[in-house]
């Protein structure tokens, strides 16, 4: 407060065009440290914009500091998805998926394989919603660790030992999640163990990395069928059996099937005349009456003869007062008429 009461100036407000440009200045120097300060100076303004921490977290990415790299990168995802200015980078399209995409790298840099994984299909949805597949992903994937893991798998399973089969092959996908035949493995294992809706995934991951392999078909028509969702498991052995069909297991599988549905439904067409609906009266426009499955009329069989119904009447205390009162009545009724014949007499 300065003399006569009148405030002192204010400092003009940042320009963050300003900051942004100084930022970019340090990028191409390659002072990220530079750089860094800038973007930190940048979100730490009131800027409702999620390209500041995007750019800081690319920035971070680069300095190896993976920890605020996926806490910005989830501050990102808080924000309304948009296109990155019409070009794309890393083959993300989309705020969401390039950060995503920095969450992935960041994540495998810290050895967290699954979240790495997760992040990875997260962004892959993204661009799949907008037709835009086009991701090279390599960085990710280790296949020779994944083979590793899946001979190591296959050992075990061969000794029936299920759930260290299982264990093996979920390694060897945390290292390469588009193996359609570690998921397969997988699949085939939590089959072994019951655990179908698992296993249900992992037949729809094959279908989807491989349409042409058959086998993700049968092992998702097996999961359905042993669910009892016959329909569902005929439809997709049939689809199995047009791709192949002189496979064996697939035929016999789909003759199962089939046979069980056919049970199913001749027990429900007998079923059905006995729990047909009554006719409603109103159908005709009169009132009619709604009569029972069993007639009313006696009828014989055999040579007996039976009542098709048992009609029991209620008596209450009343009735029986009044029925005495009528007799009384009728019985005095007698003595008079007896009496005055006697005095004509």
């Amino acid at each position: 407060m300065g003399l006569f009461g009148k405030s002192e100036p204010k400092a003009p407000p940042v320009d963050p065009a300003y900051i942004l440009a100084e930022a970019q200045e340090c990028l191409k120097e390659k002072d990220m440290e530079g750089a860094l300060a800038k973007f930190d100076e940048l979100c730490a303004l009131p800027v409702q914009s999620p390209l500041p921490l995007l750019s800081r977290a690319t920035c971070l990415l680069q300095l190896q500091k993976y920890e605020r790299v996926i806490e910005d990168c989830t501050k990102v995802l808080k924000f309304l998805n948009s296109d990155l200015n019409g070009h794309e980078e890393e083959g993300c399209t989309t705020v969401h998926s390039l950060a995503l995409m920095r969450m992935a790298k960041a994540y495998k840099e810290l050895g967290q394989m699954d979240e790495a994984k997760s992040a990875l299909m997260r962004r892959n949805v993204v661009e799949h919603k907008l037709g835009r597949d086009n991701v090279d992903s390599e960085d990710l994937v280790d296949e020779n660790m994944a083979d590793e893991w899946k001979e190591k798998g296959n050992a075990e399973y061969k000794q029936e030992n299920w759930t260290q089969a299982l264990d093996y092959y979920r390694s060897g996908l945390s290292c390469d999640m588009y193996n359609a035949k570690l998921h397969g493995n997988t699949c085939m294992t939590l089959i072994k163990l019951k655990k179908w809706s698992q296993a249900l995934k992992h037949a729809e991951q094959c279908i989807v990395l491989e349409p042409e392999w058959v086998k993700g078909y049968y092992m998702k028509g097996m999961i359905l069928s042993s669910e009892s969702k016959l329909e569902q498991a005929r439809d997709v052995l049939r689809k199995a059996k047009s791709m192949e069909p002189q496979n064996t297991k697939i035929c016999e599988l789909l003759s199962e099937v089939e046979a069980r549905v056919d049970y199913v439904e001749s027990r429900l067409r007998r079923r059905k005349p006995q729990t047909a609906e009554k006719p409603k009266a109103e159908d005709s426009g009169t009132e009619q009456p709604v009569e029972d499955v069993d007639s009313d009329e006696d009828y014989c069989e055999d040579g007996s003869c039976r009542t098709s119904k048992t009609i029991k009447l209620k008596v209450t205390r009343k009735d029986v007062v009044n029925v005495a009162v009528d007799m009384c009545a009728a019985l005095v009724g007698v003595a008079l008429v007896w009496w005055f014949v006697r005095q004509d007499a």
